[in-house]
């Protein structure tokens, strides 16, 4: 009806007979990048050279073809961390977006569950102010916390995310996700203490530089296929 995307938000509710009513919550265009990147020839890589690779799990662009830095959020400590403090995870990923901001590194940031959540429980609740300088935001499922998220998909911050040329993808328990190893991370020199003494906190975030490593992204759009190295 519109002849671009849309986004809806709609509720169901259901009778005891079965019958069910819908409600449109919101309906609202969808910008969309229409960029150069399409169809990606991504090269042999050995598994063991493999930090990421996902089908179906990615969407929009991404900028950088290597990555100097990755921030990483241990999933199991951060939802082991008490409620009142996870706000202060939030914020040391702002401070880390804020102090590279305008240093042209290329940076991936791995949270649990939903990012830009406004609830702690669901995942790690920054703003779009604190990540606007990760180029790839990548949400991951972790059953070993015990607890579940129903990731976002991108959808809540798609339109900043799009209008930015940030690559969102996400990390899932099933066949979207072909590879992932950010063990593989614990190799790379940890940046943590320069921005934070708090050791609950430099237990719980790192800054992995990966500049040394080759840590090359290969983004197919058209074939919905991404691989990350390190």
């Amino acid at each position: 009806e519109y002849d671009y995307p849309v986004d809806t938000e709609f509720t169901i509710n259901l009778s005891e007979s079965g019958e069910y009513s819908i409600d449109l919550l919101q309906c609202r265009p969808l910008q969309v990048q229409k960029g150069t990147q399409g169809k990606v020839q991504i090269p042999d890589i050995p598994e063991e050279r493999i930090l990421l690779e996902s089908r179906g799990a990615s969407m929009g662009l991404c900028k950088a073809t290597q990555l100097d830095l990755i921030v990483y959020v241990d999933p199991v400590k951060y939802y082991n961390m008490l409620y009142r403090d996870k706000n202060l995870v939030a914020e040391l990923i702002g401070k880390i977006n804020r102090h590279y901001r305008n240093m042209h590194k290329h940076m991936m940031l791995i949270v649990p569950g939903r990012v830009g959540t406004s609830s702690p429980e669901l995942g790690v609740p920054t703003t779009f102010a604190d990540i606007s300088a990760y180029e790839i935001i990548c949400e991951t499922e972790e059953s070993r916390a015990g607890y579940n998220p129903e990731l976002s998909y991108g959808s809540h911050i798609f339109q900043d995310l799009v209008e930015a040329e940030i690559l969102y993808t996400a990390v899932f328990h099933n066949s979207k996700t072909v590879h992932y190893a950010p063990e593989k991370l614990e190799r790379c020199r940890d940046l943590i203490s320069e921005f934070e003494e708090n050791e609950m906190l430099t237990d719980i975030v790192h800054i992995y530089d990966v500049s040394k490593r080759e840590c090359r992204v290969y983004n197919d759009v058209a074939g919905e296929h991404l691989v990350i190295t390190c």
